[in-house]
């Protein structure tokens, strides 16, 4: 459980050891994604960082912003709503035209939905935005993450340790979807799905996070002006604030206290650990197991127990086939 102090200690020596990285920020135009690409344009010498959102205007700003904070960095807004998945599989492309290997694939998409809304490619909205589109973004970018000399990292922030009981036959929340339950799903197949990932690429680190409560949109996108301002004034004391988070997030994904399960070069396992910092437990219960939950404060969240029981019950892997199932019924193309 790192301090605050320890994070800004490790950011800051992040640029002395690693002076180029290639991020994707997928949710980055606003809240937790754009606080924590700045924080990384900041602390790396020339970072190559892909934005991808629906907001063209917000990406303009952030670029601009970028820019200004860092004029050797490269910066590109890929304008994209990946509610859809054929969208996302067109950010993807042009990613892969752009970039030969990916250091870090961080995602924060999603919001606090009060009711169901399908798509046109027949999925609730928000449960692609919260789990479906991310996994599609990972499986199209792992072969540029498997390139990256090191170390790799994919980040999802959304509801770590909040996991609860899933139904096998309820995966998409098509047979029965309530505000608790598509809550609850999100968290559950991010952790289930990054657990599996993390044994089928050993070479790549994959994290699911609970960012805590911060001070970003997502009262106000959720609940409206009105009642989102009341909520955000009453959260405030517990709150914290935008570029905490990102320094905090910048921290998960580029620590060396969270290695992938079989790095390719066990001398580049990411910013050296500083005093008093030590390496993850995986949700697999290994240290450096390569899959981890972690809390707000950066330490491991796991619910040990259930995720023991979905385990034994195979659920990582049906999470799994599950996932590219459903790509294959929307995409027609696999």
């Amino acid at each position: 459980m790192p301090t605050l102090s320890q994070v800004r200690q490790s950011n800051t020596a992040l640029g002395a050891g690693r002076p180029h990285m290639v991020a994707v920020f997928v949710g980055g135009t606003s809240g937790i994604g754009e606080a924590t690409a700045k924080q990384l344009a900041l602390a790396v010498k020339k970072p190559t960082i892909h934005l991808v959102g629906r907001n063209e205007a917000s990406g303009s700003r952030i670029l601009e912003e970028l820019r200004a904070s860092n004029p050797e960095g490269s910066f590109n807004f890929i304008k994209s709503d990946v509610s859809l998945l054929h969208n996302v599989d067109e950010a993807c492309a042009e990613i892969r035209q752009r970039e030969k290997q990916i250091d870090l694939l961080f995602m924060s998409t999603g919001h606090l939905a009060i009711s169901k809304k399908d798509t046109e490619e027949g999925l609730d909205n928000n449960h692609v935005l919260r789990y479906y589109s991310r996994m599609r973004f990972v499986h199209n970018l792992l072969p540029l993450l498997s390139a990256s000399q090191g170390p790799a990292r994919v980040v999802s922030i959304l509801a770590a340790g909040q996991e609860g009981s899933v139904e096998e036959d309820n995966f998409d929340l098509t047979k029965s979807w309530t505000f608790m339950k598509s809550n609850t799903y999100a968290a559950t197949l991010n952790s289930l799905a990054l657990e599996h990932l993390a044994t089928a690429n050993p070479t790549v680190s994959f994290i699911h996070a609970f960012p805590g409560v911060v001070r970003s949109p997502l009262m106000k996108s959720t609940f409206g002006n009105l009642a989102g301002s009341v909520l955000s004034i009453l959260s405030h004391p517990i709150s914290m604030k935008l570029e905490e988070s990102g320094e905090r997030n910048l921290f998960i994904s580029t620590s060396a206290a969270y290695p992938s399960a079989a790095p390719k070069d066990p001398s580049r396992l990411g910013v050296p650990l500083g005093g008093g910092v030590q390496t993850a437990v995986a949700s697999t219960g290994k240290v450096g197991g390569g899959s981890y939950i972690l809390g707000s404060d950066g330490g491991n969240a796991t619910r040990e127990k259930l995720m023991d029981d979905y385990r034994a019950k195979d659920f990582p892997n049906k999470v799994w086939s599950h996932t590219l199932e459903t790509f294959k019924r929307v995409l027609r193309s696999e």
